[in-house]
């Protein structure tokens, strides 16, 4: 007979052994500080966070939920959807690592895909008259991924980071100071990512400052 407690205590012993044979673990961190700053990457993963903030986006000053959540839906499939599927895809073919994409070298072809859908994304917005500030973090987020893409071929600047310093900086200036506690989240991945030996401090610093002076200054220019 199969003792399912004796089974669970297994499991236990070998995620343990799992995350004690980590590199994060080798390199000085603690299990419990490596499985908190885990959790912290996953759910503030630039997928995850792109849907609540496309959300924002898409109502600020809308007069019509059913177009904003219509618009919401268009653009995250380009933005989000679409760029995450290829990457898990990839991962079960066994031509990329990870869906985190944590090795340089397999970087590109996700990036180059995540900018076409990105632009194509762009161009179905306009066609369809979406709301301009949806059209301008689209705009913003081409360029960033353009930028990110050229750096990322010598040096792994942060991905998370980037997403998220560009959310909280396009949602401030939307909404205003009640928005300003996102940026503690900002702070939050940039330690888990240091902490999982994703980046270094500079990378994720360098990832954080660029969506940030970038957004800032898109949407001065597009008058948002």
């Amino acid at each position: 007979m199969i003792d399912p407690i004796a089974m669970n205590a297994n499991k236990t012993s070998l995620d343990n052994a799992d995350l004690l044979a980590s590199p994060e673990i080798a390199n000085g961190a603690r299990p419990r500080q490596v499985r908190v700053a885990r959790f912290i990457s996953n759910i503030l993963a630039p997928t995850t966070i792109s849907v609540p903030m496309i959300l924002l986006v898409a109502f600020y000053q809308a007069s019509n939920a059913g177009h904003a959540l219509g618009y919401a839906g268009l653009t995250l499939f380009f933005l989000s959807i679409g760029p995450f599927l290829y990457i898990v895809l990839n991962v079960r073919l066994g031509k990329l690592s990870d869906v985190d994409v944590s090795k340089l070298t397999e970087r590109i072809g996700p990036f180059i895909f995540a900018l076409l859908s990105v632009c194509v994304g762009w161009f179905v917005l306009i066609l369809t008259h979406a709301p301009n500030v949806l059209i301008t973090v689209v705009s913003m987020t081409a360029i960033s991924g353009l930028i990110m893409m050229i750096t990322t071929l010598w040096w792994k600047i942060s991905i998370h980071a980037s997403s998220l310093a560009g959310a909280a900086t396009v949602l401030t200036v939307l909404y205003g100071a009640i928005m300003l506690p996102s940026f503690i989240l900002l702070a939050l991945v940039c330690w888990s990512r240091v902490v999982l030996r994703r980046h270094t401090v500079a990378q994720v610093i360098a990832g954080s400052l660029l969506s940030i002076v970038l957004a800032t200054v898109i949407l001065k220019l597009r008058g948002v």
